[in-house]
């Protein structure tokens, strides 16, 4: 269930890809216009990953994925009914905001419940499970693309929503101790528990560094529909299946990585994702920079790319959190916070600055990974780690 609700922006996010193309006809506004709901939806879900954290912290972990589950299900069913498109900026941005305010919490649950290397391998799992989300994510929305229009993905996520909101409210428990449930925060308190995670300067550098890494990721998906379909002139029925590459090999990954974890330290399986990440982000720069920019190398590139976050996510993750057991919450939440600041940033450049080739595209996800592994080098030492 926790893995599902993580997956509530994947599915927001992946299902609605191959409907960009055909809203930009209903709305009568370029592509530029359509690829903002993208980044918006990043931006606003990292500002409900800000509130949603220390209210987590001290009202307790279900409240707040209910109540952003309700803003999630509610915003979907407003856009569907849109005809112009200012309100469905306004309520996709909405819509993330819901998103972030629900799925903060999932990785806060993990750690009430366990430590050590245990959470590594709980949010690898859930990572691999939220995976799936992107490789049936766009079968779904073809399906509902094809029997009700663009509208119907969003009735599909209205549909998940609110079936979420049901599980969760009659399902799952309260994992935060009650004494630590004071259900009071005030203004210098909420960021109090920001101020105690920035004070520890190697928590910083993983987090830039996993943001970066993760960063790279959105930005393809901001430019997915345009490298494949529109640049590479791929047939769209195909889109599904060069998606679906990408998350195989996330999930093969990730699976590998729960098992290596029995072995090998978590900041050694997440230094070896990073320097993966970096031989992609490499392979997809010089294949665009040919004269004629090779399909599978820039294809290649990205799987490589996107399946390498299945070592680099959970174990990252879960540095940080046992870093700062008392604030997993608001922990958590800078770790959507910043990544998903990144990627609206990054993508709405893209978006803005959109021209007919992809060498932008390549030049900025290898800036990324090359960040990425930049920051771990910079936080040092091998990390102090629980067995767990």
């Amino acid at each position: 269930m926790l893995a599902m609700l993580v997956a509530l922006s994947p599915f927001a996010i992946d299902s609605y890809l191959a409907a960009m193309p055909i809203m930009a006809k209903f709305f009568k506004v370029g592509t530029g216009i359509i690829e903002l709901t993208i980044t918006l939806y990043f931006l606003a879900f990292a500002i409900g990953n800000f509130v949603g954290g220390p209210l987590s912290d001290s009202f307790g972990r279900k409240p707040v994925a209910l109540t952003g589950m309700t803003i999630y299900a509610v915003s979907s069913i407003i856009i569907s009914l849109s005809h112009t498109i200012e309100p469905v900026l306004f309520f996709r941005a909405l819509q993330a905001f819901g998103a972030g305010f629900a799925t903060v919490i999932a990785n806060a649950y993990i750690h009430d419940l366990f430590d050590g290397k245990a959470v590594a391998q709980i949010v690898t799992k859930i990572s691999m499970i939220m995976m799936l989300a992107p490789l049936i994510a766009p079968i779904i929305g073809a399906f509902f693309i094809h029997f009700k229009g663009w509208q119907g993905v969003f009735y599909f996520l209205f549909g998940l929503g609110g079936i979420l909101f049901l599980i969760f409210l009659f399902l799952i428990p309260e994992s935060l101790d009650k004494s630590s449930i004071s259900k009071k925060i005030s203004f210098s308190r909420f960021f109090e528990k920001y101020k105690i995670f920035f004070s520890d300067k190697q928590s910083v550098l993983l987090l830039f560094s996993i943001s970066f890494s993760m960063a790279g990721m959105y930005v393809f998906l901001t430019d997915a529909s345009f490298i494949y379909i529109e640049y590479f002139k791929i047939n769209p029925d195909f889109f599904p299946i060069l998606f679906g590459a990408n998350v195989i090999l996330n999930i093969s990954l990730s699976y590998l990585n729960t098992y290596l974890l029995r072995f090998y330290k978590v900041s050694l399986l997440l230094r070896a994702g990073l320097l993966l990440q970096l031989l992609a982000g490499i392979m997809v720069l010089l294949s665009v920079y040919f004269h004629t920019p090779s399909f599978w190398g820039v294809f290649g590139g990205i799987v490589l790319f996107v399946g390498s976050l299945g070592l680099i996510f959970g174990n990252g993750t879960a540095l940080i959190l046992n870093k700062n057991p008392k604030i997993s919450g608001s922990a958590n939440a800078t770790i959507g916070i910043l990544r998903f600041l990144l990627s609206f940033v990054l993508g709405s450049l893209l978006a803005l600055l959109h021209t007919k080739n992809i060498v932008p595209f390549a030049t900025v996800i290898f800036t990324c990974t090359l960040l990425g592994n930049i920051f771990f080098a910079l936080s040092g030492s091998p990390i102090a780690e629980k067995n767990g």
